[in-house]
């Protein structure tokens, strides 16, 4: 079908008037022949010298067609295609293919693909899936199409195949729809399946608050809410022991290494109870400090564990003493003009801890600094000079200056902090602000992300919501009508016929010129 991209351009076509009215009105002198008896022809000759008449056919059809294809390439022609027809797009997630429900769904992907749709991986690159997973019962996930963030693949797929319809396949696993849900077109049509097939409980964590007793965290949801349920155990004699909990298969507690895990008896991929937990134990924190200079220092440092104590995932043990700790510890924060003895940096080696304060000598600073990624920022009044820093030491903490504050250095299984001030009014804001316990919460638990590893929540089917009604036919998006350009190939022609009209009058010019 031929169309114009500018059709108001073909009012150009009125130039063809131009020509036609030269040829009418260019009338070439004709020649006197003397005869006799002119009396009588000369009003006959002057009535047939009065009618128009065109003449030079040839010419005049040359010069219409050329202005005709000058109007016709100004107005843009071109020819429409037909579209290839638009193939839906079926994106599955990584967990639908390892979930029961995919044998269910493999009916309805099959006539899918049939009826012309391309099923992708929900992941990086849209990948195709192979026509063998048709064929299987069940299928393997695809680790390297794997995907936490669904809401932004979501919005990338809209982006990525546009005016054509998506069909989205995931589970409703909360941990999976992580930021802001984006505003999706009309187009994309989301579908949630059943990520496992057990009862909706599973276990959620184990503490062991003190060493005779066992304190295991049972969540229960679906898509309306999540609960949360404690049960209590005394601590078995022998390892290993078997658990028996409501709604939950049989359960082991087992010694993996230097942590205590609890596992299935029998593991089962496809269902949340089925992985690992590591039994959390409190957290050992000892506080040593001067009574002479840092008496101050520990009161602050005291008040802010004790408040941020609850917030610790299996408890805090917490020991502040003027007396330096010979016992087990976790954690060590030494405050004391003197470094750490060489007994207490021997124990970094095997696993401690360890944080010390800046010594006697500081120097007077009036800037600022932040305590952490999520900290507001705090005042710094009093600061240590900073030691070398070693090929692995690393820097937490800078003030606005750019100088290191908080500096992390390895040692063994162990590790040794260097703050350069004292947890004093006089030296920072940090005592005083109301943060230190927030800072002191995310300082000593730096890898411990709660519950997201484990977070088995289910989001109900219109939290998820594709924006399409369930009803809204496909056949409704019409692919994009494609054209072929015929504008340069009208003006190519239009050269060639100036070309020629120029060649016949230059012919016609000659020949009236000899005659």
């Amino acid at each position: 079908m031929l169309t114009f991209a500018n059709p108001a351009a073909l009012l150009a076509l009125a130039g063809l008037l131009v020509p036609l009215a030269i040829h009418l009105w260019n009338r070439r002198p004709g020649r006197v022949v003397p005869v006799g008896a002119l009396r009588w022809l000369t009003p006959g000759a002057n009535r047939r010298m009065r009618q128009l008449h065109l003449t030079q056919w040839p010419l005049l059809l040359l010069r219409l067609a050329l202005l005709g294809l000058l109007a016709l390439a100004i107005a843009g022609p071109r020819w429409s295609k037909p579209a290839p027809p638009l193939r839906p797009q079926v994106l599955l997630s990584p967990s639908v293919l390892a979930s029961p429900a995919w044998p269910v769904l493999l009916p309805t992907l099959d006539s899918l693909r049939r009826s012309g749709a391309e099923l992708r991986y929900l992941g990086a690159g849209f990948r195709l899936l192979p026509d063998s997973l048709l064929q299987a019962a069940t299928a393997v996930t695809d680790p390297q199409a794997s995907t936490k963030w669904y809401w932004a693949r979501a919005a990338q797929a809209a982006d990525s195949f546009p005016n054509r319809p998506l069909r989205i396949y995931t589970t409703a696993e909360a941990r999976h729809f992580r930021g802001t849900r984006p505003l999706l077109p009309t187009r994309v049509r989301w579908q949630t399946v059943p990520a496992a097939a057990d009862s909706g409980a599973w276990l959620q964590a184990a503490v062991r608050p003190t060493p005779d007793s066992l304190r295991l965290v049972i969540g229960y949801g679906n898509g309306a809410r999540t609960t949360y349920r404690n049960y209590r155990q005394a601590w078995p004699t022998q390892l290993p022991h078997a658990l028996t909990l409501p709604n939950l298969p049989p359960l082991q507690l087992v010694q993996h290494g230097q942590q205590l895990v609890i596992q299935p008896q029998q593991p089962d991929s496809a269902q949340p109870s089925s992985q690992p937990i590591v039994v959390q134990q409190p957290l050992r924190v000892a506080v040593y400090f001067d009574a002479k200079t840092h008496a101050e220092d520990a009161r602050y440092v005291r008040a802010a564990l004790r408040a941020a104590a609850s917030a610790f995932p299996a408890g805090l043990q917490l020991r502040v003493s003027s007396t330096p700790p010979t016992d087990s510890l976790d954690w060590l924060i030494w405050l004391s003009n003197s470094p750490a003895p060489a007994a207490v940096r021997e124990r970094v080696k095997y696993g401690l801890h360890l944080l010390q304060t800046a010594g006697a000598q500081a120097q007077a600073v009036t800037t600022g600094f932040s305590p952490g990624a999520y900290a507001s920022a705090a005042q710094l009044f009093r600061r240590s000079a900073a030691a070398p820093l070693g090929s692995q030491s690393q820097v937490l903490w800078q003030d606005a200056a750019g100088q290191p504050l908080l500096v992390r250095q390895p040692i063994g299984r162990g590790v040794k902090y260097s703050l350069l001030t004292r947890v004093h009014p006089q030296w920072s804001s940090l005592p005083t602000d109301g943060q230190l316990p927030e800072v002191l919460l995310n300082f000593l638990t730096p890898d411990t992300d709660l519950g997201a590893a484990a977070d088995y929540r289910q989001l109900d089917a219109a939290q998820v919501l594709a924006y399409a009604p369930a009803d809204t036919p496909e056949k409704s998006l019409r692919p994009a009508t494609r054209y072929a350009d015929l504008q340069p190939w009208v003006a190519l022609a239009a050269g060639l016929l100036f070309a020629l009209e120029r060649v016949v009058t230059r012919r016609r010019t000659s020949t009236a010129t000899a005659a």
